[in-house]
């Protein structure tokens, strides 16, 4: 199980995360099309994503997880933010919350390593079918 301590360390810290990787994304070479997005729209995906973060780890079916990142990927493409952009872009936000996490929560006892590994390996996962799905979308959108 994942250490509900961390997971709400993230949810409550939401703006310290989107403001890394926003530092991320604009540093970024290579976005230049994602790197432009209004900053208003990004933050607002992120607290979309991070305030949610337990709901998503823990209560969500795989099925919300498409609905809703299926959108997101064809609402990129829409957009006219390339795919490639589209999953660096995730890969940023989620370098973004483990380095939080790493950087903030205080690791004194082999339980808190534990947990905090936990958190990644699940964060890992998570964005991993994030991505699968939004460029399911965002291929579905293009008509592939």
């Amino acid at each position: 199980m994942v250490s509900a301590k961390l997971v709400h360390q993230i949810e409550d810290h939401w703006e310290a995360i989107t403001a890394r990787f926003l530092r991320r994304l604009r540093h970024q070479h290579g976005l230049p099309r994602i790197s432009r997005a209004p900053e208003s729209e990004i933050t607002d995906t992120c607290r979309k994503l991070l305030r949610n973060l337990g709901h998503w780890l823990v209560s969500s079916s795989e099925e919300e997880i498409a609905a809703y990142y299926e959108k997101v990927g064809h609402d990129r493409y829409v957009q006219g933010i390339p795919l490639s952009e589209s999953i660096r872009a995730v890969q940023l936000l989620k370098e973004a919350a483990l380095d939080y996490i790493r950087d903030e929560a205080f690791v004194q006892t082999s339980v808190d390593l534990y947990a905090e590994e936990e958190l990644e390996l699940q964060l890992g996962r998570f964005f991993d079918l994030l991505t699968f799905h939004l460029a399911r979308g965002y291929e579905r959108a293009c008509g592939m």
